[in-house]
């Protein structure tokens, strides 16, 4: 063992319902000395995404379940300070999935050094990282809403929805939105350049909304937040539509994420074409293909990241718990 002592935020009990910033405890742990081949890293910045509620569900599926007394993982950007891998020397910038903590010890094949760029590291976890590349899945892979057409994007002032009204409004695209305050809905048509907003906590029914802004229905779906507003989309979208299906963050905290939309058999009715997509299952080569591209359209301009910074490991915790309780503009990122 070294002298070294690092923070990390690990599970204290498992969540009932909704999830709660002291579910969490920041606690110290001493790292172990370094082997041969194995680097450490101190951890700048990291990410809280919706995602990593359904680690804390107790219900198997694609990602393990965590327990109590076990760390918090999550992306994250460091900086390499002591390393046994010339691959990664001393000042290195590197991704990880090694966030909640301050610092970590880990082999060069657990790392990804960061092109030496003017985009903000920070970046890397949001725009040019799992969200930016999520949403650039949905849209332009997935979607590929036309002009003249109008797609639907609930969630749209989360960290995947933001990008994805951009990505859309690129593409020529009538772009509808959904979020939970008159103050998101603002800043989607004033800063984000959503075409029409839907507050669901205060506009009434989701079908007056489309049926006032889009009279003819639904070409495209993009849907973060799955449950009532999927069975409601459902019944919106015209023959032929596109749904695309990101997330159900309205489901995360209920006993049966997966449950579908009641409605299904709509799908058969319209023939539409339904399509999951998850970031996690690209290739390393796939990923930077689509970084690329939007470090491209960020840089000069094309798409805006927007952010919220949270300051302080001590308060991943409790960014995270907002989530779910409106949550914030944009991308959420805790600098440490």
């Amino acid at each position: 063992m070294t002298d070294m002592i690092a923070r990390q935020v690990q599970l204290c009990r498992q969540p009932q319902g909704h999830i709660r910033a002291d579910d969490f405890e920041l606690v110290e742990t001493p790292l172990p000395a370094l082997g041969a081949g194995d680097v450490l890293v101190r951890n700048t910045w990291m990410s809280v995404d919706p995602y990593m509620r359904l680690v804390l569900t107790g219900q198997d599926g694609f990602v393990p379940q965590k327990r109590p007394g076990e760390v918090m993982d999550g992306a994250a950007v460091g900086i390499v300070e002591q390393s046994g891998d010339p691959a990664f020397p001393v000042g290195t910038l590197v991704l990880s999935a090694n966030g909640w903590r301050s610092h970590f010890v880990a082999k060069g094949d657990a790392l990804t050094a960061l092109p030496d760029t003017d985009a903000p590291p920070q970046w890397y976890l949001g725009v040019l990282g799992l969200t930016g590349i999520t949403a650039w899945l949905g849209i332009e892979k997935v979607l590929l809403p036309a002009a003249g057409e109008t797609i639907l994007i609930s969630g749209a002032s989360g960290a995947v929805g933001s990008i994805a009204v951009q990505l859309a409004k690129q593409r020529g695209a009538k772009v509808l939105a959904t979020c939970g305050s008159d103050t998101k809905a603002r800043w989607l048509r004033e800063d984000v350049g959503a075409d029409a907003v839907f507050n669901y906590r205060t506009g009434g029914a989701l079908s007056d909304f489309v049926r006032e802004a889009a009279p003819d229905g639904l070409d495209c779906y993009f849907d973060n937040v799955g449950g009532s507003m999927l069975e409601s989309a459902f019944d919106l979208m015209k023959s032929y539509g596109r749904i695309g299906l990101c997330g159900a963050i309205s489901q995360y905290e209920t006993g049966d994420y997966r449950r579908g939309p009641a409605n299904f058999f709509i799908a058969i009715e319209k023939s539409l074409r339904l399509e999951g997509f998850n970031a996690f299952l690209l290739t390393p080569q796939e990923n930077a293909d689509i970084a690329r591209d939007l470090a491209d359209r960020a840089q000069s301009g094309a798409i805006r990241p927007f952010e919220t910074v949270v300051d302080g490991l001590d308060q991943a915790a409790a960014a995270f718990a907002a989530l779910f309780e409106g949550g914030y503009p944009g991308k959420v990122v805790v600098s440490i």
